[in-house]
């Protein structure tokens, strides 16, 4: 607050200073309360002051701006002025006007108001002591002084609030409870960007140390296939399975891989031209024997107004692959898996369905999340649980949008829609 009236300033005209002193009940018994204790004020207030500042100087906090001596003697010497000016009971507007200069004084410096108000109780527990050993002996008479005391101290406390409030320190320090709050959370943010990108490192590492390997196993195996005439039948179909399974870890590597690239768009989409009913068929055909095996038959419908699209085929083929193992795996029950295409509304719908047990309303919601902590299928020992969030994000990467409609024991139908 700036200015010479500091009254004018906060409103507190005629009215409203006799409708404080009201409030308080402070009249004129209370200013013949006080004049009483005008010569008991002049004798001791040397004494109150000394004790007032010998306490705060126990404190390190206020030791720090009271470290001036020069400083403290004068404002020993101002405290002394205040005490007997209270004890004056004459409450006009120069009175109201002092009291909110000093308490705009302590807010303009960012004096914390508990350490400001604080000195208030302590003048008030100082006062008493002295007036308890002066007027023991009539408590009457004590206890009434001492109420009259405590209306002037509790009318000055309040002004200094005031000036406190409307001066701004209210602003600055929810300011500074702002930026400080800003400052942890921009502290946490930068923290859980560099653990995200150290796990995004190591997934990257571990990911192309198990593909070469990886690759290493599927050669041998298509080797050995090529040669069936020179393998039993009962170590073909080993080689099949052991072909099989290393699909389906190259698959939930390179899901990990392109997961991190779609969060961070580093995903370069190859677009071209993709006969849709041609890219159902080759699916279901790679994973057809997987599906015997587990007695499912996998059929493909296709519209005949569904046709080519522009969009990228190796991403699309890995959505389906991984839609298709996910029926293939957790269907939970012999029956068909559907692979069918339409139009509608000028997009394209792809559907994987199953006749399977089904997925719960609940489990459901978080089936698309990366972090999800739901209940895993009793086959959850041969899947990341990533194979749905890579779907999800490959498919808005090309466009699109993934949904599921399922309901226990009703099968489950996953739609993938695409712009035509």
């Amino acid at each position: 607050m700036t200015g010479r009236n500091l009254l004018e300033q906060m409103g507190l005209h005629d009215t409203h200073r006799q409708q404080r002193l009201a409030f308080l009940q402070l009249g004129d018994e209370d200013r013949r309360n006080l004049a009483e204790i005008r010569e008991f004020a002049h004798s001791h207030v040397g004494e109150i002051v000394e004790a007032f500042y010998a306490h705060l100087l126990r404190f390190e906090d206020t030791r720090r701006i009271l470290h001036d001596d020069t400083q403290v003697a004068r404002l020993k010497q101002l405290q002394r002025e205040y005490f007997l000016q209270m004890i004056e009971a004459n409450l006009d507007a120069n009175y109201f006007e002092s009291r909110l200069r000093v308490g705009d004084a302590h807010q303009r410096i960012d004096l914390p108001p508990e350490w400001y108000l604080g000195t208030y109780n302590l003048y008030l527990r100082l006062v008493m002591d002295r007036l308890r050993a002066h007027f023991g002996h009539d408590p009457e008479r004590l206890i009434a002084l001492i109420a009259s005391l405590s209306k002037v101290i509790f009318l000055d406390m309040g002004l200094a609030l005031d000036a406190y409030i409307k001066g701004g320190y209210v602003h600055r320090a929810l300011a500074q409870e702002y930026r400080r709050m800003a400052e942890v959370a921009e502290r946490t943010l930068v923290e859980k960007r560099e653990v995200e990108h150290m796990k995004a490192d190591l997934t990257n590492m571990i990911v192309h140390d198990l593909k070469g390997p990886l690759g290493g196993i599927l050669t041998v195996t298509q080797l050995a296939l090529r040669k069936r005439g020179a393998v039993a039948d009962a170590q073909a179909r080993r080689f099949e399975q052991i072909q099989r399974s290393a699909r389906d870890l190259l698959r939930m590597i390179e899901n990990l891989l392109e997961i991190d690239q779609m969060q961070e768009n580093r995903l370069e989409l190859r677009v071209e031209a993709v006969e849709i009913g041609e890219l159902l068929t080759a699916c279901a055909d790679e994973y057809q024997a997987a599906a015997e095996m587990s007695g499912q038959t996998i059929r493909v419908t296709v519209n005949d107004d569904v046709g080519v699209i522009a969009t990228d085929r190796w991403l699309l083929r890995r959505v389906l692959n991984n839609l298709v193992v996910n029926a293939i795996r957790h269907s939970g029950a012999p029956g068909f898996i559907d692979l069918e295409a339409d139009v509608s509304d000028a997009r394209v719908q792809l559907r994987v369905r199953d006749t399977g047990h089904g997925i719960s309303a609940e489990d459901q919601v978080s089936l698309f999340l990366k972090d999800r902590n739901g209940q895993r299928s009793q086959n959850s020992r041969e899947d990341t649980g990533l194979g749905l969030v890579f779907c999800k994000l490959a498919a808005e990467t090309m466009g699109g949008s993934i949904t599921v409609h399922s309901a226990l024991g009703a099968g489950t139908t996953f739609v993938v829609s695409l712009p035509t």
